[in-house]
């Protein structure tokens, strides 16, 4: 990137040169657009969720990164893939190089996600991240919910804020002991069943500025119509096959009936790890509640089940 046309975002990245068909050829938010063929939303103009800033807006060279990302993860052929290609995408043409996804039934279960996907310095930091975010419970405080619930973000100086602020202190030096100085959650706004978080990391002390959060917020509205579709569409292999042993042996024992309490009981795990499964097993399987999942599991399960043996 880079080279004539190219446009400084306000950190010091560099945007996507402004080569190419101008802006406003169908491409732009203006107006409704989906992909052919498909019932995919797209960009629409003034229907972001997230406030942008009043008196800052985005120039050209930010919209058009925005419509490159969208537009790349318009081409994923799975939840999977758009998860990979928006990740992609923010780092090729928006400069976000560090970065991970996070999916949960909720926002405040999102960060229990078990298999993140990850980017750059987010990526060599996920397995202690993961370890002992639980413990550091930065989206536990109400003002941090409250920002991204409403507004789609949250910096680190959000997070603990002011209720807790020993919350954000122990969450700073666990992030800088990583050579992490700075972060931005932004919120994709999709299925009221899911919660959708794009953690942005960077090593520069107040890396992220004022249009960094109005590129956030436009891209938390667009991506989070297309979480919608994906969720939506995927077909994604059996009930099964997207869990792991663990969750499936949890999974199993809740199409039984069990509580999470004889699950954990039965399994030797604490009620917290149960929850842990659930909420995986439930994002990866697009069901809306344990109901719904036991009804899966024991459909798919019975097609392979031995039949009856006939009554003498």
């Amino acid at each position: 990137m880079g080279g004539a046309g190219a446009r400084q975002l306000s950190h010091g990245r560099t945007a996507a040169p402004l080569a190419g068909p101008p802006v406003g050829r169908g491409e732009v938010p203006g107006g409704a657009r989906t992909v052919p063929g498909t019932a995919r939303p797209a960009l629409q103009a003034g229907r972001v969720g997230a406030p942008m800033p009043r008196d800052l807006a985005l120039g050209a060279a930010e919209l058009r990164g925005i419509l490159r990302v969208v537009e790349d993860c318009e081409r994923a052929s799975s939840l999977a893939s758009f998860r990979e290609l928006a990740l992609d995408g923010m780092a090729r043409h928006l400069g976000y190089r560090h970065s991970a996804f996070f999916l949960g039934s909720s926002i405040e279960t999102a960060f229990q996600d078990a298999r993140p996907t990850g980017r750059g310095l987010a990526l060599r930091l996920a397995g202690p991240y993961m370890e002992r975010y639980r413990e550091l419970e930065a989206l536990s405080n109400p003002e941090s919910l409250r920002s991204v619930r409403e507004r789609g973000l949250a910096t680190l100086d959000d997070l603990g804020v002011p209720d807790r602020p020993e919350v954000r202190m122990r969450l700073e030096r666990f992030l800088r002991a990583h050579g992490i100085h700075a972060k931005l959650l932004v919120r994709l706004f999709g299925p009221s069943n899911v919660g959708a978080l794009i953690s942005l990391l960077d090593s520069r002390p107040g890396a992220f500025g004022p249009r960094d959060r109005a590129v956030g917020a436009v891209l938390g509205r667009h991506l989070g119509n297309l979480l919608r579709f994906y969720i939506r569409t995927d077909p994604g292999p059996s009930v099964a096959g997207r869990l792991s042993a663990r969750e499936r042996d949890v999974v199993r024992l809740v199409a039984e009936g069990r509580s999470n309490r004889q699950v954990a009981e039965a399994l030797c795990i604490s009620i917290d790890t149960v929850k842990h499964h659930l909420t995986h097993a439930l994002v990866a399987t697009g069901c809306t509640n344990r109901t719904q999942l036991a009804i899966a599991w024991q459909r798919e399960t019975s097609a392979f089940a031995p039949p009856s043996p006939p009554r003498p």
